[in-house]
């Protein structure tokens, strides 16, 4: 790279408050609103497309100036070196070649001592000298080597190490022909674009064979319908994820602090074959409110998501997609032509947090007679985990279990019958399912007589494994299983 290198970057993050417009009739611009970032920077922060670093991310861009740029502005950036701190990817630096102030900025050199002083505030605001600044010359080989691991993604039948099938590379491998094997959409790319803990949540939650047709990022924000006493609700920050099996709310259950510690997520999801409607409502001038309806065999349960008023059209194209799946314009029973395996063995029940996990061979004997027993003819158990005996001080353990048509909890008993719940999977609309060392569970809405009773199912954290699976089959069961009104 030459002195004078300019590369194409597209603005994720505006510094200061900038301007949201739309077109007019007239091909005029009006003014929508004022736009206030949560935090005040003295630059922007944008990224390099069809980069990918080692954790999945594209190559983060700070463009400095006295002007901020709405996200996704297109911009052509003079490139000045890099800034890294602490060994981690390190983030570009670069000016914009059409701003006139900087035309004689080309290197880190030429930046004053206040401009570095401000950045390191940012990046390291404790720990200056632990900042490494990079000149173009270093910088230009892992641009290199980012630009290549893009490539690579796009190179049929590649699969980056240690990535779910799912996870995409590029936002332009459009369909061209049938004879193509793998076809990622515009939407898949964005997954690289969230931030890294929202990643990792986003892989804990899809499974291998599903596909992102859409995918709406929203920043922590306060609620517009939901207050408390001391005043309008705060929303952490999540994804709205379209896939070709389901529609999930994912939510941050505790913002990630600077110690970069995940402290789970919280999901809602309903599957599409029991979606009956959609609706968008605003609330003043700040937040849009989607609200979808999903069906049970006795009644409808509604998921909400609010998110600013600045992502409406994603937020509309996300449901011109969305509408695809409505009852109106798909047969239902369409959508259910797929089976779910039958699983030939169930995995054993284990203790996870005990120093001998092997359960004692006769309480997994009378978990398993008591199943063979409970299960109806032609009816398959998909999955099951084990409530230990010391969780919760209940003293015996529990079994949940998940068949073609219910969900069974088994409760173990030395001296009388074992005591089983059961919950029909057609009564049930939508699922939540929280992973988290504060808090884990499974929940969902009985629908049954005209009642709606709430069931949470609460489980240890170190379980979470076994509990996750169950969770999947409930909601792949509930999208094969018909209703009958």
């Amino acid at each position: 790279m030459t002195k004078n290198t300019v590369i194409e970057i597209e603005m994720s993050q505006p510094g200061r408050p900038t301007g949201q417009y739309y077109s007019t009739e007239h091909n005029q611009l009006r003014l929508l609103k004022i736009l206030y970032p949560e935090m005040i920077l003295p630059f922007d922060i944008g990224f390099l497309p069809n980069t990918i670093t080692s954790q999945g991310n594209p190559l983060q861009v700070i463009l400095l100036g006295d002007t901020s740029h709405p996200p996704h502005t297109q911009i052509s950036a003079r490139l000045l070196g890099g800034i890294q701190t602490d060994g981690t990817v390190p983030f570009l630096l670069a000016v914009s070649d059409s701003d006139d102030r900087f035309s004689s900025v080309f290197s880190l050199d030429d930046l004053s001592v206040t401009q570095r002083l401000e950045i390191g505030q940012y990046l390291q605001p404790t720990l200056e000298y632990d900042l490494t600044w990079l000149n173009v010359d270093v910088v230009n080989p892992l641009i290199k080597e980012a630009l290549r691991k893009y490539r690579l993604i796009k190179v049929e039948g590649y699969q980056p190490v240690s990535k779910p099938s799912w996870k995409p590379g590029s936002s332009q491998n459009h369909i061209t022909s049938y004879n193509e094997t793998e076809h990622y959409t515009p939407a898949e790319y964005t997954f690289f674009q969230l931030p890294y803990h929202i990643q990792y949540y986003v892989s804990e939650n899809l499974a291998d064979d599903e596909r992102i047709l859409y995918a709406l990022r929203r920043p922590a924000m306060r609620s517009c319908k939901h207050r408390t006493w001391l005043g309008k609700e705060k929303i952490n920050e999540g994804v709205l994820i379209l896939t070709t099996q389901r529609l999930i709310h994912l939510v941050e259950m505790v913002p990630l602090g600077d110690s970069g510690v995940r402290y789970g997520f919280n999901a809602k999801l309903g599957p599409l074959e029991r979606l009956s409607d959609i609706k968008t409502d605003l609330f003043g001038d700040e937040v849009m409110l989607l609200q979808t309806t999903w069906e049970a065999n006795e009644g409808t349960e509604v998921l909400e998501w609010e998110t600013p008023l600045y992502t409406r059209s994603s937020l509309l194209e996300l449901i011109s997609i969305l509408e695809n799946f409505l009852p109106k314009n798909i047969n239902p029973l369409t959508l259910r032509r797929a089976v779910i395996s039958h699983p030939t063995e169930l995995p054993a029940l284990i203790d996870p947090a005990s120093n001998n996990p092997q359960l004692e061979d006769s309480v997994i004997q009378h978990f398993t007679e008591t199943l063979h027993e409970i299960l109806n003819p032609n009816e398959n158990a998909h999955s099951w985990a084990l409530w230990p005996s010391w969780y919760e001080n209940k003293g015996l353990p529990q079994v949940l279990i998940v068949t073609d048509n219910r969900l069974l909890i088994i409760s173990y008993s030395e001296t009388e019958k074992d005591c089983v719940q059961e919950f029909l999977l057609k009564n049930i609309a939508t699922l939540e399912y929280a992973g988290s060392i504060l808090h884990s569970h499974i929940s969902f809405n009985i629908k049954e007589g005209g009642i709606s009773l709430h069931i949470e199912l609460s489980f240890p954290y170190p379980a979470e494994g076994a509990f996750h699976k169950c969770f999947e089959a409930m909601r792949r069961c509930m999208a094969v299983l018909p209703l009958i009104s």
